[in-house]
């Protein structure tokens, strides 16, 4: 995948979880189902693609969506969706990793973003709910949604991202 096609599809990504999303999502929950389809692709791109390129992605978009959303405290998202996608790229780096490896490490880095992300918050007091409410109406329903897209795109995004890692490593030898 060259760079041109990434950060289209990026924004994209941003559009489509900004403004169709919401509208899908039942009446009941709508508030508390947040979708992160671009930090999903952030974690793709960690896996298949390297960890550079997925704390670029991360710290960019995060920063795009602290700013449109979040504005209350600009930077937690940014800075969540880059250490976070760089720490997977760094951990499972040059690792084949099948389907449901991929899928898991998917899940628990959206946890680990939305509960390090609910943990900033409460420490600036931003949000005054216990954990366990957050982790059982907002965690647990978005962290479905998420692993949803990831095995919905995990063909092509893998695909994608690999073809440009063997790119990436014929031009480097």
């Amino acid at each position: 995948m060259n760079k041109k096609l990434v950060i289209p599809l990026m924004v994209l990504l941003f559009m489509l979880e900004t403004t169709v999303v919401p509208w899908l999502i039942p009446e009941p929950m709508y508030g508390r189902i947040a979708p992160h389809f671009v930090f999903v692709a952030a974690l793709y791109a960690g896996l298949y693609a390297g960890r550079h390129q997925a704390l670029l992605l991360g710290f960019f978009f995060g920063l795009v969506q602290d700013i449109v959303f979040y504005g209350h405290l600009l930077g937690v998202h940014s800075l969540l969706m880059g250490v976070i996608a760089y720490l997977t790229g760094l951990l499972l780096e040059g690792k084949r990793i099948p389907m449901l490896a991929a899928l898991a490490v998917i899940g628990l880095a959206c946890f680990l973003y939305d509960a390090a992300a609910y943990g900033v918050y409460r420490i600036f007091r931003v949000t005054h709910e216990t954990f366990e409410f957050v982790l059982l109406h907002s965690i647990a329903p978005s962290l479905f949604l998420q692993i949803g897209f990831a095995l919905a795109v995990y063909v092509p995004a893998r695909r994608l991202f690999e073809a440009k890692a063997k790119k990436n490593a014929d031009e480097a030898e």
